[in-house]
């Protein structure tokens, strides 16, 4: 070591704290991009194992594949693995329940396909030969029909079809036209119960419930599907691959979401949207990370700078003082990068693991920790020629200075006497201390400007990232609307709405609506309707409005009443009237066209026909935008909708039922399962259909949740190294003035006046950065909102909420900072800290 580097090692350790903040600084920039990137990256590995848990372990199926065909599979190289299936029939199951699944339908499959059409084995074991058969548990909670492990199945296997046609598992169950040829009688032994198999294997329409029994010799089949897994080379060119196989099939399927998070390769404007958002946001990740490790060089560059001088007056030249520099950001960048990027990885580790396990208790869906190699070399990079540009500017300066200029340290201070004029309402309203704080700001304009900016890049980024957050939550709830109900049951018998009642009652359901429906024919010119409305959906007037009319069973329509804000009477109406149109532009990008369709006062009459041109009349209660569980908070129909009670709807249920009335019953239950189970076992019910939406309502949920958590997980790290950059801004700041205050304490100047002047010195801080930040903060919202359109067409929401909350931590983020760096200072030795040069 030779004596440059002696001496840049001596003042590093000299001044631990400068050295200390310094290091603190590199190493939260590091961390933020290698932080985000493991989020990111971790997201899309949870996306990925999500999918595979809803459709299976496969990239590409081929149906109806000759066996003699396999060979070309099997020689491919740009196929990693693939799995078979040989589709053996449908064979009607005794006892089922279910009208809609009479059938248990069949299928041989190879020992791999647990994990490639994501099976879970809830009960013995997977078949080992074709003797053998595992059931779904859904023919026991969904069919009624009680199979256990060791039961032996005679079943008659045949091929569905109607008119001519084939059926199979996409065809739903045609009650009259359908025919089943029988075949071949097998003999198996249930040896396993698996959970219900995902809805691309047995589609919620499917009519037969999935066995699966093990595939022996395929080359004794007369077709096979073939589930493909390509490699790395083959996914990328996929559509080169297929075509060399797609001849070997009679027709090819694709994984679509798992192949579109693998490959990130969305539909154009979706992704489109997905990379500006992307740019804009690591944009403003990079500029945070950027100005976090130059604020820590800048902020005491002033300091080194009689260092810088001390070294020139003893000989050394401008090389050699360059060269000082250098040393002392190579080892801050050694010191730094690698702990940013280890506390990047710990931090994402932590969040991850911390939220894994109340996803996977929740929802069955476990988080994946995920890290970008990429990213962190990238935030290496960054984080390397950031430090090489602010000790190049350290560089220059020293490689310039004047001894005595650096010693005495005058060279910041470049401003007229007239300059230093004070207005006066600050000696008025903070006494000396506010005039000399006044002062002080304007003479040591580079250590202010450096705390100004610190603090404007995290307000900026903040309101930014809060539209950012906004805009992300609203292409979730565009793509995945969430459902408000588990079960609907739809009967068709004639007393439907007796029988669905009492099933609204069954212990288990906590909120249920049995909704009737018919519609009254409105002349469209004495209805309210809104010019937009009329202009969207009519081109003349003197139309008919076809207005449905809803009841909800009492107990819902008194619960509906108390959220739209009115008490609940039998003779009133409560009014729907929305419209909602979903378009694509010329540029292909999705738009919502939406609006009030009318506008009613309370006490508007509607006066309509119903069954053969009789009048039919409601008043109206109130107008409201609030919906129905049964809607999904979706606009289900476009215009006018009314809401009654269902004494009102008994006395015009003659009139009414003649329109195209359904008697339906939608159902929010702890367990959907047993709801159901109680449903088919216990009711009398002749004709009907029940959905159980539990897989469906549980996976947007999840996918919500997901989004939320990495998103708060996201906009958590901006304003953690935001807070810290200030933090550690103004901190270091005062210390390094600390011999400043203690000259001033000397000279006389009171604990009060020292406060004023602090508080002042806050006040300027806090407010010309929110005049700057607040601008900027708008200006990079709205770079988030264009780049939201890319994909999704939608207006401009300001940051209010953004700015509101930018405004109160910066305030108590001053407060705090001041209070705790005032009671440091306030504790040291005045002529100890005058005469100490080091930190």
């Amino acid at each position: 070591m030779n004596v440059l580097q002696k001496c840049c090692f001596r003042s590093l350790k000299e001044n631990r704290k400068r050295t200390l903040v310094t290091i603190v600084g590199v190493i939260l920039a590091t961390a933020l991009i290698t932080g985000v990137a493991c989020l990111a990256t971790s997201f899309r590995a949870s996306m990925v194992e999500y999918e595979k848990k809803q459709n299976g372990d496969w990239h590409y199926c081929f149906y109806g594949v000759s066996p003699r065909d396999l060979k070309y599979f099997e020689e491919n190289r740009n196929l990693e693995r693939f799995v078979l299936r040989q589709p053996l029939g449908y064979a009607l199951l005794e006892g089922s329940q279910n009208p809609d699944k009479p059938y248990l339908y069949v299928s041989a499959v190879d020992p791999a396909a647990m994990d490639a059409y994501s099976l879970e084995l809830s009960q013995g074991r997977m078949p080992e030969n074709g003797s053998e058969l595992v059931v779904s548990r859904h023919i026991l909670y969904n069919g009624m029909v009680k199979l256990r492990v060791g039961d032996i199945l005679t079943l008659e296997l045949g091929q569905r079809s109607s008119e001519g046609y084939t059926l199979n598992q996409k065809n739903p169950y045609i009650y009259e036209g359908e025919t089943l040829t029988a075949g071949e009688t097998r003999q198996y032994t249930i040896v396993g119960i698996i959970e219900r198999p995902n809805y691309y294997v047995e589609d919620r329409i499917a009519p037969g419930y999935s066995a699966f029994t093990c595939l022996e010799d395929p080359m004794t089949a007369e077709s096979l599907e073939v589930y493909a897994n390509y490699t790395d080379w083959g996914l990328k060119h996929a559509e080169q691959v297929n075509q060399g196989l797609k001849g070997l099939a009679v027709s090819v399927a694709e994984n679509y979401y798992l192949l579109k998070w693998l490959s990130l390769n969305f539909s154009s404007n979706a992704m489109n949207m997905v990379y500006a958002m992307s740019l804009v946001a690591l944009g403003v990740i990079i500029v945070t990370s950027v100005f976090c490790i130059r604020n820590s060089f800048t902020i005491s560059l002033t300091e080194k700078m009689k260092l810088y001088g001390r070294l020139a007056s003893v000989g050394t030249t401008s090389k050699q003082q360059r060269k000082i520099v250098y040393y002392e950001a190579v080892f801050l960048g050694l010191t730094g990068i690698p702990l940013g990027i280890l506390s990047g990885i710990l931090a994402s580790v932590i969040l991850v693991g911390s939220v894994s396990g109340l996803m996977e208790q929740a929802l069955q869906l476990p988080l994946v920790f995920g890290i970008s190699w990429g990213a962190v070399g990238l935030s290496a990079v960054l984080a390397a020629v950031t430090i090489f540009f602010s000790a190049r500017q350290s560089a220059k300066r020293a490689a310039k200075v004047s001894p005595i200029s650096a010693i005495r340290a005058n060279a910041t201070v470049k401003i007229r006497r007239r300059e230093l004029r004070c207005p006066r309402f600050i000696p008025r309203l903070f006494g000396v201390g506010g005039k000399v704080a006044y002062k002080n700001l304007r003479r040591a304009r580079v250590k202010y400007r450096t705390t100004v900016i610190s603090i404007v890049v995290g307000v900026t980024a903040f309101i930014g990232m809060t539209t950012f957050m906004y805009a992300v939550q609203y292409s979730s709830d565009v793509y995945f609307k969430q459902m408000n109900y588990q079960l609907s049951i739809m009967c068709y018998d004639s007393d439907s709405y007796e029988k669905l009642l009492g099933i609204a009652r069954m212990e288990g359901v906590e909120e249920a609506e049995v909704m009737r429906n018919g519609y009254i024919s409105v002349p469209q010119q004495t209805l309210p309707l809104t010019e937009d409305y009329l202009a969207t959906f009519y081109g003349e007037e003197g139309v008919e409005e076809l207005v449905p009319i809803y009841s909800l069973g009492e107990e819902a329509f008194a619960r509906y009443c108390s959220q739209a804000g009115i008490s609940a009477e039998p003779g009133q109406a409560i009014a729907l009237a929305e419209y909602e149109l979903i378009i694509y532009d010329e540029k292909g990008r999705r738009q919502e066209q939406c609006g009030d369709a009318a506008h009613f006062s309370q006490g508007d009459v509607i006066v309509g026909k119903g069954k053969e041109g009789k009048e039919i009349s409601l008043t109206v209660a109130i107008q409201t935008d609030k919906k129905p569980m049964f809607m999904n908070n979706h606009v289900l129909n476009n215009g006018v909708s009314l809401v009654v009670s269902d004494s009102w709807m008994d006395s015009h249920w003659e009139q009414l039922k003649q329109y195209r009335s359904t008697t339906n019953a939608y159902l929010k239950c702890k367990d959907p399962s047993l709801i159901e189970e109680k449903v088919r076992r216990d009711t009398d019910m002749v004709n009907y259909t029940i959905i159980n939406y539990v897989t469906e309502y549980q996976s947007k949920k999840s996918m919500h949740l997901l989004v939320s958590i990495f998103l708060y997980g996201f906009i958590t790290v901006v304003a953690l190294i935001g807070i810290t950059n200030v933090f550690n801004t103004i901190t270091t700041n005062m210390e390094l003035r600390a011999p400043e205050f203690a000259m001033l304490r000397a000279v006389g100047m009171t604990g009060r006046e020292f406060r004023r002047m602090i508080w002042l010195e806050s006040l300027f801080y806090g407010g010309k950065a929110l005049l700057i930040g607040i601008p900027l903060g708008v200006v990079l919202s709205y770079c988030f909102h264009m780049a939201l359109e890319q994909g999704l067409k939608t207006a401009y929401l300001f940051p209010w909420e953004g700015i509101a909350i930018s405004i109160a931590a910066v305030a108590l983020l001053l407060y705090g900072t001041m209070r705790y760096s005032m009671g440091r200072i306030g504790k040291k030795n005045i002529v100890e800290t005058i005469q100490n040069e080091n930190l």
